[in-house]
């Protein structure tokens, strides 16, 4: 009998064992670093980790009731608390390691394993939370001292990395902390908490003003477009295909306006709720509010630790939502999906053993091995991509063409691959070619770049009106961009109309630079007639 008990703890604890190193290489996965090979290589690393590492634990937890194995009490928050915390403590101690690498206090805005600062901020937002319960579950003194020099850490990392809506996410959970913690009145817990809000939010628009008036000139656009079709969206991909264009149709109506220093290329509107609103119309961004709502409201009542760092992150990811991207990020869907799991768990786990269970088992397996085989094809076409991407920029666009056009048959609905090939279709010299491509990556895709690339191919084609439009056309979209005047001034040195080449090189040469440039140097003196 003793025997007995000890094989089932011993199985129990291998299980916990098993789930913890999953759950470890999930989070993990959510922090990875950039990788070469892709065609992004931050973002995707990430994400083809995380939804293999996902699979495997799909896998892990079909096996688990195939075999009908008495886990049913596993602390599984437990042990995901425990492996969030020790990826974000491994990613806080990496962006600390580059932080003093590059001369400390010189080094601008932490970004850590990740493309911007946003991103970090936003990931160790989220884990935060998870920190805290893991460490309140601590039963050792030493532990428990690592764990709170791990949210030290955390929060300094948040600091250097310099985010606006990090800091209010911080604010936010000292407030929490302080409502659920602090043994004062409730008038003065009210008080402090409306005080420090209204710092932060002041600090946070008195900071990076031009930054706040860009977001405000890309919302202002953004409701042009939600005002055309606020019910059913523009469709998928809708943001993209539309708004560099409502911006270009705004600075040809108002060349004079303070906002055409700003405007650069945009592919988000920095609002999570917006781009649903422009994409799938106006019921997508209230079912999406709806979730958030209802979740918080529901974990938050359930006084677990588990569910408070759940109802905690969620609350994180809905600031994030308002003012950046987080739906880029793998470990934003990793916390949503773990809150709608946590919601669902009981009923689901009860019809899950039921007299079913095998075939739910077997369900969860075959799936598991759908998504492995889906990420080896296309990884396969991702890694050509790059390797052939690769090759076209140490000069071999030409021979590389056969590749690009096997490639194309995977990625013919993919604006970013269109845009590269037509790119390595130009450099090759084949601009009829260049130009189809061009006009199919219009169709899913209004950017500058493309504008800009589009002139460069009808111009070589000596087809110098479309060239010209397109020009014109960037320059509306970006107009503090010199590259789009380079273009006109030689489209109409090459059809011959030197009087309005003349007038582009004046125009030039009066133009103020906002970034100095290698470039900006290069077209001031041959487009311009000389260094300013």
């Amino acid at each position: 009998m003793v025997n007995r008990e000890c094989a089932f703890v011993l199985s129990r604890r291998g299980v916990c064992v098993l789930l913890f190193c999953l759950y470890l290489c999930l989070c993990t996965a959510c922090f990875f670093p950039r990788m070469a090979g892709f065609s992004d290589e931050w973002l995707l690393p990430k994400w083809y980790l995380s939804v293999s590492v996902a699979a495997a634990l799909v896998m892990a937890e079909a096996y688990l009731l195939y075999i009908r194995s008495k886990v049913a009490g596993l602390p599984r928050g437990r042990l995901f608390s425990a492996a969030l915390s020790v990826a974000a403590t491994l990613e806080c101690l990496y962006t600390f390691g580059v932080f003093f690498y590059h001369g400390g206090t010189a080094y601008a805005g932490a970004s850590g394993t990740f493309d911007n600062p946003a991103g970090l901020s936003l990931c160790l937002c989220l884990s935060l939370p998870f920190m805290y319960s893991f460490v309140r579950d601590c039963q050792g003194k030493t532990l428990r001292a690592v764990g709170y020099a791990a949210i030290c850490l955390a929060v300094a990392a948040v600091c250097l990395s310099r985010s606006r809506t990090g800091l209010l996410c911080l604010t936010a959970f000292l407030v929490m902390l302080l409502y659920a913690r602090a043994k004062i009145r409730s008038r003065v817990k009210a008080a402090c908490a409306v005080v420090a809000c209204l710092c932060v939010v002041a600090f946070c628009l008195t900071r990076k003003e031009d930054s706040s008036s860009g977001r405000r000139f890309i919302l202002e656009r953004s409701w042009e477009l939600i005002s055309r079709k606020p019910w059913t969206g523009h469709g998928s991909g809708g943001f993209e295909r539309e708004y560099m264009q409502v911006q270009g149709d705004y600075f040809a109506r108002h060349p004079d306006s303070g906002y055409a220093w700003l405007a650069d290329e945009v592919r988000h509107p920095l609002n999570e709720f917006v781009l649903a609103w422009v994409d799938y119309g106006v019921a997508v961004p209230c079912l999406i509010v709806l979730f958030f709502g209802f979740s918080i409201f529901r974990l938050s009542r359930r006084k677990e630790g588990f569910s408070t760092a759940l109802a905690c992150s969620l609350f994180a990811l809905f600031v994030f939502a308002c003012f950046s991207y987080p739906s880029k990020y793998p470990l934003s869907w990793l916390v949503a999906v773990a809150a709608l799991a946590c919601l669902l768990w009981k009923p689901l786990s009860v019809r899950l053993h039921g007299r079913f269970r095998r075939v739910y088992a077997v369900a969860f397996g075959l799936l598991s091995i759908a998504v492995w085989t889906g990420l080896v094809v296309e990884y396969h076409y991702e890694r050509t991509w790059s390797r052939a991407a690769r090759c076209c920029l140490h000069g071999y666009s030409e021979q590389m063409m056969p590749v690009y056009g096997r490639l194309y048959r995977h990625y013919s609905r993919n604006p970013y691959f269109l845009y590269n090939y037509a790119a390595e279709q130009f450099y090759a010299g084949c601009f009829a070619s260049a130009l189809e491509t061009a006009r199919e990556c219009h169709v899913y895709w209004s950017s500058y770049n493309l504008e800009l690339l589009t002139g460069d191919i009808c111009r070589h084609s000596g087809r110098y009106e479309e060239a010209i439009s397109h020009y014109l056309q960037a320059g509306n979209m970006c107009p503090v961009r010199f590259a789009p005047l380079e273009g006109l001034y030689h489209a109409y040195k090459d059809s011959g109309d030197t009087r309005k080449a003349d007038s582009v090189s004046a125009v030039i040469r009066r133009k103020k630079v906002k970034v100095p440039s290698s470039d900006v140097v290069r077209i001031k003196a041959e487009a311009g007639g000389g260094p300013d």
